[in-house]
């Protein structure tokens, strides 16, 4: 489980160390905003087909194979940058090139590391481990984007993207010890599998895929165009991402346990309560005071939602359509974040971050509203139900 996690922290490298230092980087040669954003959210639309793709390759290959696809993609974006071959002030099409590789490496890489976790650990403790597996992307996210910046500041975009060659290559060799967990996990299912290679779909996911597209949509206005406006005020972004991965980190695993325990409404619905907050304190003009409070804030919003939602996916799944089933998680977290970046772009250039920020807080809402009124959350499943998975 250790080395899974490594690897996963690894590998998400290969996106998180792009995103507060590439949008700077395209803002310093000279590219507006809207279009700076709609580079960012093609990552995110690139998701979409490509988790639908990943889903029925994880139940068919296993989580390994897939895993490292993932890391194939963010490797070659990463040679890209590093050698000059694309570049900020360069052609449109290599910018696009490099984000639809990293869109397809973070919807290969993280259901796939999810899809094995229950292959390591006994079916009771397995909201436990899948926090732990996300905490290894929360640190991920924690680091990467403030080292990122400050080897942007120190030399350029082509050291981030040198560093990064050589964090997703430990992950790629990292990987290779997860095989037994998944042989284990396909062997036994073999009979169970679907035919074709097309995603499995149940009905039970709904829920929790909707309110992951819902919740997640404000990330795409946060990350699409928060450090353009943070750098404009003076106030240090590398500062909001790290808090909001240091609150992630601390409350994950805590939320993971207690989702198996005392059911997911109550804490999706806190989620919701205290980013809503977070997301307030980003409408005005930011300084690098109020963007920690604000990142705690996200971190720990999320904290409280995504274990919940991954146990939920897990629950109502077998082993032998649990990869669709956390591709489809990726897929709606693709859609939510795809919605804020590329969906509100024209909202930026028209009337501005706070309104699109605004339409972000607004799904965040229609999120907890599903929560509350869905029958199929119930406040307390009992533990016995973990262990069914």
């Amino acid at each position: 489980m250790f080395r899974l996690a490594s690897s996963l922290f690894l590998a998400q490298i290969g996106f998180h160390a792009f995103i507060a230092s590439l949008p700077l980087a395209l803002l310093a040669a000279g590219r507006d905003d809207a279009e700076i954003g709609a580079i960012m959210g093609i990552a995110a639309l690139t998701m979409i087909p490509a988790g639908l793709a990943a889903g029925g390759l994880i139940d068919h290959l296993g989580g390994r194979a897939i895993f490292l696809v993932g890391t194939a993609c963010f490797l070659l974006a990463a040679a890209l940058l590093a050698t000059g071959i694309v570049s900020p002030a360069g052609a449109l099409a290599g910018l696009v090139l490099v984000r639809v590789l990293q869109g397809v490496g973070l919807a290969s890489c993280q259901p796939s590391a999810l899809s094995l976790v229950p292959g390591l650990v006994p079916a009771a403790r397995v909201g436990t481990a899948l926090a732990v597996v996300g905490v290894a992307a929360n640190i991920s996210l924690a680091i990467a984007p403030p080292v990122s910046l400050a080897i942007l500041d120190a030399s350029s975009l082509q050291a981030v993207a040198a560093a990064t060659l050589v964090c997703v290559a430990g992950a790629a060799w990292l990987t290779w010890p997860a095989a037994h967990a998944d042989r284990a996990s396909r062997t036994a299912t073999v009979g169970e599998r679907p035919r074709t290679f097309r995603p499995a779909w149940r009905a039970a996911w709904l829920a929790p895929l909707l309110i992951s597209m819902l919740y997640v949509a404000h990330w795409g206005v946060v990350t699409g165009y928060l450090p353009q406006r943070a750098e404009e005020a003076g106030a240090d972004v590398g500062l909001f991402f790290a808090a909001d991965a240091v609150a992630l980190l601390i409350l994950r695993v805590p939320s993971g346990y207690l989702a198996g325990r005392l059911g997911s409404r109550g804490l999706i619905l806190a989620g919701v309560g205290v980013t809503a907050v977070a997301l307030a304190i980003l409408l005005p003009v930011p300084s690098t005071p109020a963007l920690v409070v604000a990142g705690l804030g996200t971190g720990a919003g999320g904290a409280l939602i995504l274990p919940p939602i991954l146990l939920e996916l897990s629950n109502r799944s077998s082993d032998a359509d649990r990869g669709s089933a956390f591709a489809l998680f990726s897929v709606a977290f693709s859609l939510g974040i795809a919605a804020g970046s590329l969906g509100f772009a024209p909202l930026i250039e028209t009337v501005g971050f706070e309104v699109a920020l605004i339409c972000g807080l607004v799904a965040l809402l229609a999120a907890g509203a599903i929560t509350l009124l869905d029958p199929s959350f119930r406040p307390a499943p009992p533990l016995a139900a973990e262990g069914s998975a």
